[in-house]
């Protein structure tokens, strides 16, 4: 059962400090060279997230001790050798991350009205059904994002990077075609303003939510940075629970 973390950042202006302490210092590197304080916000609370979440997998190591390796594509990994599979994504006013065992997750979230969408030049990610369906859609942008974040999900759970045209990948209602294989798909609107969508490899059509605000990550992190109180990991085959 892949599990969706999401944090709805509405109303925040700054990154919280504490937020800060679970964050590797390649982290905080990349955070302070943000020129907008909503860029440095969405990124410091994507990478506080992804630890505070993945330390539950272990007990004896700290969210700011966790490592992380990248593949040939990019894909990152965790360092310490675990089935733990997981993949983060961010966009205007909201984070969100995917975690299974075993299964390979990909997610992708977008935010309504962010950017002007140009017709001619967004129907080169679709194929012609899928070109034809959104012409009788009648919420165009909101049909096209739903599209847009399933492909973009699959692209991810693939690993492999942009390496396929997003025009090649099928997308149905609940599942989806990629290069190597069928995946699995589920999609919704965790807020009002924004798109999911979730890939992963595996029968079991259950997704497990957990929507989060921004005090509420805060409220996770405990002085000096170990993992979270709030929130804990089951370490079996595909539980998170929280407490």
């Amino acid at each position: 059962m892949p599990h969706v973390y999401t944090v709805d950042l509405a109303g925040m202006e700054s990154v919280p400090p504490r937020w800060l302490t679970v964050l590797g210092y390649d982290e905080i590197l990349r955070a302070d060279g943000f020129f907008r304080s909503s860029d440095r916000l969405t990124f410091v609370a994507a990478h506080a997230l992804k630890r505070l979440v993945l330390a539950r997998a272990f007990p004896d190591r700290s969210a700011m001790a966790l490592r992380f390796i990248a593949d040939t594509f990019g894909k990152p990994f965790l360092a310490e050798g675990t089935a733990l599979q997981f993949n983060l994504s961010h966009t205007i006013g909201l984070v969100a991350l995917a975690v299974s065992f075993h299964a390979s997750v990909g997610i992708d979230v977008e935010t309504l009205g962010s950017a002007p969408v140009c017709r001619d030049a967004m129907r080169s990610v679709l194929n012609f059904a899928e070109s034809a369906a959104l012409e009788c859609a009648v919420d165009w942008e909101l049909a096209f994002l739903a599209l847009w974040t399933a492909k973009e999900a699959v692209i991810k759970a693939e690993g492999k990077g942009l390496s396929l045209p997003l025009s090649e990948i099928e997308i149905h209602q609940d599942r989806a075609l990629g290069p190597s294989r069928y995946w699995t798909l589920w999609r919704s609107r965790p807020t009002p303003r924004h798109v999911l969508a979730l890939a992963w490899d595996g029968k079991d059509d259950t997704v497990e939510i957990h929507p989060l605000r921004g005090d509420d990550l805060t409220a996770w992190v405990p002085n000096g940075g170990n993992h979270g109180s709030r929130a804990k990991f089951a370490a079996t085959e595909s539980d998170f629970l929280e407490t």
